[in-house]
């Protein structure tokens, strides 16, 4: 299927692989990153030798799945026009991901953040190594918001309340929390048990009834999904997105300040 230069791909048996290479910047995500995770879908689903999707990423200094979008691409955003374009973007590879006709797996370690987690969210099976930290810390960091899709996803996988916590904490979870939120599959012993692990969990799946597994997953998406009508949150994220501070929550950010909050 090709690769690029931040995203590889590697067929291993009847399992695809992603790998987001981005290990300088813990993996995180890019623009031309979202359009290829979109890619990769549309070409597995034309592939019926691909069983299985497999998503991870690459090993640096410390592990990482990745650590959120590109920092460059929240600095862009100063009008409705710009944060629409960042969230529809954003948008079509989550869905992308939860349509593909395979089933699909996140191997998490280290970073698991923002942009990150979301993507992890939407695959059908996770599993991690103890370093996994999952989270949004939003509330400390940038000052932005999640739409309320994303809300819908992180609480059916998470629960309200755990959802609420996380987010009002502005903490990451660790393996055992998620574990305990039923969030996991496995939480293996080692960094180095992970990647065989992962292809294991993608080989059991993809010999099971690939329609029931189609089926399930699309009726629980439908579930999720059935009352949430347009534009329930473009005010919150215009509100959130086009405030001082949200560009305070940046500039202290890449200064590595605390940001002064002003609620404005």
């Amino acid at each position: 299927m090709g690769t690029g230069p931040e995203i590889l791909t590697e067929r291993r048996g009847a399992v695809e692989w992603v790998i987001f290479n981005r290990p300088r910047a813990r993996n995180a995500i890019t623009p031309w990153m979202e359009d290829r995770l979109i890619e990769i879908c549309r070409a597995v689903d034309a592939d019926p030798t691909v069983k299985a999707l497999a998503l991870t990423g690459a090993a640096g200094d410390k592990p990482a799945f990745m650590a959120g979008a590109d920092l460059s691409c929240l600095q862009s955003v100063s009008s409705p026009e710009d944060f629409t374009i960042l969230e529809t973007r954003a948008e079509a590879a989550a869905m992308a991901l939860e349509a593909v006709r395979v089933p699909t797996v996140a191997v998490l370690s280290g970073a698991c953040i923002g942009e990150g987690a979301l993507l992890a969210s939407c695959c059908d099976v996770r599993i991690a190594s103890p370093s996994v930290r999952f989270g949004f810390p939003i509330a400390r960091t940038v000052g932005n918001c999640l739409s309320v899709k994303n809300l819908a996803r992180l609480s059916a996988l998470l629960g309200t309340a755990r959802t609420r916590e996380m987010i009002f904490s502005a903490r990451l979870l660790t393996a055992a929390e998620l574990a305990a939120a039923g969030a996991l599959r496995t939480v293996v012993a080692s960094e180095e048990e992970l990647t065989a692990h992962g292809q294991q969990v993608a080989e059991d799946l993809a010999a099971l009834a690939p329609l029931t597994l189609r089926a399930t997953r699309e009726g629980l998406r439908r579930l999720r999904d059935h009352d949430l009508p347009p534009d329930i949150d473009g005010d919150l994220l215009r509100r959130c997105y086009l405030s001082i501070d949200y560009q305070e929550g940046i500039a202290a950010f890449l200064e590595k300040r605390p940001p002064v909050w002003i609620g404005n």
